[in-house]
């Protein structure tokens, strides 16, 4: 079991599901989907994570919505908005 110590502190609604949010904020598109017994975590069609164990997948999707959860909420508004300009 992970001990996802800033999840409560950062994530929006303090769970996993926050961290994606703020991804697909970003336009990153992120799904994830049981594969079998596994996941499989894809960025629109693209799969990028295919994972056997939970403990896996959520350790994937705490590092990818940390990076973004930690930004000053100026800093993060003005990256999306960046994006969308693009």
């Amino acid at each position: 079991m992970n001990d996802l110590l800033m999840l409560d502190k950062y994530f929006p609604e303090g769970n996993l599901e926050g961290g994606i949010e703020l991804a697909n904020r970003l336009d990153w598109g992120i799904t994830v989907q049981m594969a079998g017994e596994g996941y499989v975590v894809s960025s629109g069609d693209e799969p990028i994570l295919r994972a056997e164990h939970k403990d896996a997948l959520q350790s994937f999707i705490y590092g990818l919505g940390l990076a973004y959860a930690i930004l000053p909420e100026k800093v993060f508004i003005s990256l999306e908005k960046a994006l969308k300009d693009l």
